[in-house]
Parts: structure tokens; sequence; C-alpha cells
């Protein structure tokens, strides 16, 4: 091939990467935009609903903005307790993310220990068929959902 060809596919490549970039800096602010927009109208009123009558429990739960490492995000992070909540303490996060060629908003949960309680019983003998069955079958859907993504 001859060089200016080489350097002319060079150009028409770059440009439209260029364009692409752009293109996809604009999708993000939009994103970014509609997710703050839902943040202040959906998210936040259910969030300080849930932290207000976890707090009249006895708990610490405070509703944080972009507190999380990718933005924009809102958490609502709890105290158990009334321990005071910590940057490394349970949380329920909703978070934009750019893990795909688009933005996404994450949901994910924080918990220490890192294991997954899914249900505790007073006494072996208050375990039954069905609910085995049953938390069976949640467990494996989430498994499943997890490996999906």
């Amino acid at each position: 091939m001859k060089e200016q060809n080489k350097n002319r596919l060079a150009t028409i490549t770059g440009r439209y990467a260029s364009r692409q970039r752009e293109k996809a800096a604009l999708d993000r602010k939009a994103f970014d935009a509609a997710f703050v927009e839902v943040r202040e109208k959906v998210l936040r009123p259910v969030l300080e609903d849930i932290a207000a009558e976890l707090r009249g429990a006895g708990h610490a739960a405070v509703v944080v903005d972009d507190g999380a490492k990718e933005t924009p995000s809102i958490e609502l992070v709890l105290g158990i307790g009334g321990k005071k909540p910590t940057d490394e303490g349970d949380r329920i996060a909703f978070v934009v993310i750019m893990r795909r060629p688009d933005p996404e908003v994450l949901a994910y949960l924080v918990v220490r220990p890192p294991a997954l309680d899914i249900v505790r019983f007073a006494s072996p003998s208050d375990i039954s068929a069905e609910q085995v069955e049953q938390i069976l079958i949640d467990a494996v859907e989430h498994i499943f959902a997890c490996h999906s993504v």
C-alpha cells in the first residue's frame, strides 16, 4: 500500500475514533444528568425514609451523595446498633458505572463480614423442606444473575 494511502487511512480512522470518544463523553454526561435527576426524585426520598426508620429504631443511618469510588452515586450507610457509619461500613449504593461500552446504574450491597447471611433459624426443628427449597431456588437465582452480567 502506498504511504500516502496509509496516512489517509490513519487520518480517517483517527477522526472516527475522536468523534466516537466525543459522542461517548456526551452520552455519559446525559446519562449522569438523568441519574442525578432520578437520584433526587426517586432514590433520595426512599433512602431518607428508610434511614429515618432505622434511626428511629436506634441505628445510625445516613444518606451520602457521591461517596462511592465512581460517581454520580447515592448510598445509604449504616451503623447497626447505633455504631457510627464509616467509609468501610455496611452500605447499599446506587452508582453509575462504565464497565461495558455504555454506562449503567449498579445497585450493590457492602456487608461486613463479606459472607451473606440468608436466614437464621433459632432451632433446627424450625427448618422445613419448603423453606429449604425456597432458599435454594433464591440462592441459585442469585448465583445465575451474578454470572450473567
